[in-house]
């Protein structure tokens, strides 16, 4: 909803506050990522202490201790971890006569094994002050592990 006399706009009763987050004053989007490499961010991939829920819509503007205004969060304002899958083929082809041909392939996919850890599950700013709040916390991962394939193929 926007109030164009009040130039608010904000989330009615029985919405759902998802677009409540703001930066704490003086927090930059870059600086609301935590420090160091990934593994070691799993359990904090976004700082917490740089984010605050939008405050309440007063009541001379039409609030009922339950509206919010919308933040200063822009939509897709962060990026998830970076991710990477190497995928890899080696072929060879053994001519047996003038007609049959024999190829032989080996494929590998995420050929180096790297763990891509998928975006943080609770990006709802709503949790932070909830006590062990899971927000900006990773707890899985996407894609596959390596995998290796054979394969023969006879042409005639």
């Amino acid at each position: 909803m926007f109030d164009s006399a009040a130039g608010t706009a904000y989330l009615g009763p029985g919405y759902t506050p998802t677009l409540t987050g703001t930066l704490v004053p003086g927090a930059t989007v870059g600086g609301a990522y935590s420090s160091g490499g990934i593994h070691s961010r799993l359990s904090g991939y976004l700082n917490p202490a740089d984010f605050t829920p939008a405050p309440l819509l007063p009541a001379s503007e039409g609030g009922d201790g339950t509206v919010t205004v919308f933040g200063t969060l822009g939509r897709n304002a962060f990026r998830g971890p970076y991710q990477q899958s190497w995928d890899f083929s080696i072929l060879k082809t053994f001519t047996l006569t003038e007609r049959f041909n024999l190829r032989f392939t080996t494929d590998f996919f995420n050929m180096w094994n790297h763990a891509n850890f998928a975006n943080p599950s609770i990006t709802d700013v709503e949790t932070i002050g909830v006590p062990n709040s899971p927000f900006g916390q990773i707890f899985a991962t996407t894609g596959t592990p390596r995998l290796i394939q054979f394969s023969l193929r006879l042409a005639f």
